[in-house]
């Protein structure tokens, strides 16, 4: 009796972690189709003027569109009007292949205050038009 309990618990421990192995995460090399990269801008915190590297050592897997990626520099304070967005502060040609880097001035006479860098014309999120969907980003901070 004891020895069946044994092996009920043991087979029912080796089908639980079997289970959750799906869901731990593990590395991926090489491109991944529909991703979303994850960016960094450096430096992260820079004056009007000053330059940023927006850069991403993920491979994704995606179309580079017609003219190229188009960066966007955005004031990132409430109510302020989209077109207060600097859409074409830089532009890149390269593919996502983990060495992806482009330069891009911050524009001088963006306000001081939270703001962030993203790709304008990215297009290849698969959720509702009516959603808010993840995309290609990351914040920096404007000082006087």
């Amino acid at each position: 009796m004891i020895r069946s309990r044994l092996v009920a618990a043991l087979v029912l421990t080796v089908a639980v972690g079997s289970a959750l192995s799906g869901c731990t995460s593990y590395p991926v090399s090489g491109p991944t189709a529909g991703c979303v990269p994850r960016f960094t801008v450096t430096p992260d915190t820079v004056r009007a003027g000053d330059t940023v590297t927006f850069a991403t050592t993920d491979e994704c897997d995606v179309e580079v569109p017609d003219g190229g990626w188009r960066i966007e520099v955005q004031h990132g304070g409430e109510d302020v009007p989209e077109d207060t967005a600097f859409a074409d502060a830089a532009r890149s040609d390269d593919a996502f292949d983990g060495s992806w880097s482009v330069s891009v001035p911050v524009p001088s006479d963006i306000e001081p205050g939270d703001a962030w860098v993203s790709i304008r014309n990215w297009d290849y999120s698969t959720c509702p038009d009516d959603a808010s969907c993840a995309g290609p980003s990351q914040d920096l901070t404007i000082e006087r």
